[in-house]
């Protein structure tokens, strides 16, 4: 396998802190509704979340639908009455945005990561599954859109990771062979899976473990630069 000259890497829950900001969003949003938030309340929004959300990802139901659906999973079993009109829906959920938005954040050690690998001569990517505006503007509102070469986002590449075709098109992108490309992700089956069918290196990288492992060192030790 060639030596890796670049580097590609998942967005939500590798380089961005996606569950630490819908839980503080959907707290913040719910305490609005007042609805009295516990820890089961919030891992029924997550789990709603999850759920719709693969919906979506496998062409089931449109993305603003996915939003809607997930507000009528959890609001009405604790007392919400939500309207019918679609509109009127989307307003509620933008409040909970509003508040999601509010909390992004990209894990502290991402752009001193970003930094060293881009001295080191690496090529920087992103493979994100997702709908491209709000993957853009997490980008943007972090700055890792300027600490990246290339942004691949599934809406706007066409194809869906774990497909090998999402991964062969970031390196395409970063001008590499995938072999050459070291993909990190915190999925074993989207990230992982999919980079490894596509001849990718791989790193899977779980943010939330207890006693998770340095992300900074499991890269460089992979890129063999430790």
């Amino acid at each position: 396998m060639a030596p890796s000259r670049a580097v590609g890497f998942d967005l939500d829950g590798t380089l961005f802190d996606h569950r630490g900001a819908a839980r503080t969003g959907a707290e913040q949003f719910l305490t609005g509704l007042g609805v009295t938030v516990t820890p089961s309340v919030l891992d029924a929004w997550s789990a709603a979340e999850d759920e719709h959300f693969e919906r979506w990802r496998s062409g089931e139901i449109g993305f603003q639908e996915q939003r809607r659906e997930r507000l009528r999973t959890v609001l009405p079993p604790l007392g919400i009455v939500l309207p019918h009109d679609p509109d009127a829906l989307d307003s509620v959920f933008e409040r909970y945005l509003d508040a999601y938005r509010a909390a992004w954040r990209a894990f502290p050690d991402v752009v001193p990561l970003l930094r060293e690998l881009r001295t080191r001569g690496y090529r920087l990517g992103l493979l994100t599954n997702g709908s491209a505006a709000q993957q853009s503007e997490k980008l943007a509102a972090t700055g890792l859109d300027t600490a990246l070469d290339v942004v691949c986002i599934s809406e706007r590449i066409g194809v869906q990771k774990p497909d090998e075709g999402a991964f062969h098109a970031l390196a395409d992108a970063l001008g590499v062979p995938a072999s050459a490309c070291l993909f990190v992700g915190d999925d074993p089956v989207r990230d992982v899976a999919g980079a490894r069918s596509a001849g990718m290196r791989t790193v899977l990288v779980d943010r939330y473990a207890h006693g998770a492992l340095d992300v900074r060192h499991q890269v460089l030790s992979a890129l063999g630069e430790s």
